[in-house]
């Protein structure tokens, strides 16, 4: 975590620091990346940098988290059940949709965490995955509640088992798709929804057939 200081800057001069950290990283990776360009681009002293953060590995985990919070913030109410008689797996499939199309204007953040998850950051990358994975899991949890509250999730198989599928089917889809994409030389964002559409239905399906009540 940051050092209090950080946290005594406006919430403004925070997020210029973590936007040219996650910048810096993207471009030149995590080892070549240079503390001393990411606070010239964020408008503060280099010598500040180290008053913010203990060191670079420090100062990077940050970023995944900060990065994974303001996608929690910005865009969940894109993907909240808006009642119980909603169709789980039919909302699933609606809001990512509404999602996909959001989230391309935080470009930068979402290749930077594509890039964690698959694996560009290596020497960092169980830490950075295991935060990430937490995140995911919770609100995985949080829908499969709500899934069962409203009747379209099966009530007989305990939560954490059916996170745990849910979860491995996903990130085998991001991974799909996030290689696909990388296959034809752009990021996923590039590419409308439609491209990964005819695989994101079977996914739901695939999901509906293990999960559904």
């Amino acid at each position: 975590m940051p050092k209090e200081t950080f946290f005594n800057l406006n919430e403004e001069k925070q997020e210029k620091v973590m936007r040219a950290a996650i910048s810096q990283f993207s471009m030149h990776g995590f080892e070549k990346g240079n503390i001393g360009d990411i606070a010239k681009n964020a408008g503060v002293a280099k010598g500040s940098m180290y008053q913010y953060f203990e060191n670079k590995k420090e100062l990077f985990l940050y970023c995944v988290q900060w990065s994974s919070e303001l996608f929690i913030k910005k865009y969940t109410r894109f993907v909240d059940l808006p009642d119980k008689t909603t169709n789980f797996f039919d909302y699933l499939y609606e809001s990512s949709k509404t999602l996909f199309v959001q989230m391309r204007e935080e470009k930068d953040l979402v290749i930077f965490l594509q890039d964690v998850f698959l694996g560009k950051y290596k020497s960092l990358m169980n830490e950075s995955i295991e935060y990430m994975q937490k995140i995911s899991d919770e609100y995985m949890l949080q829908f499969i509640r709500q899934g069962k509250e409203n009747g379209y999730i099966r009530k007989d198989i305990d939560d954490k088992l059916l996170c745990l599928f849910a979860t491995a089917v996903s990130y085998k889809f991001k991974e799909y798709a996030l290689n696909k994409a990388r296959a034809l030389g752009e990021d996923i964002l590039d590419e409308p929804f439609e491209a990964f559409e005819t695989e994101y239905k079977a996914m739901i399906e695939l999901m509906k057939n293990g999960m559904m009540g």
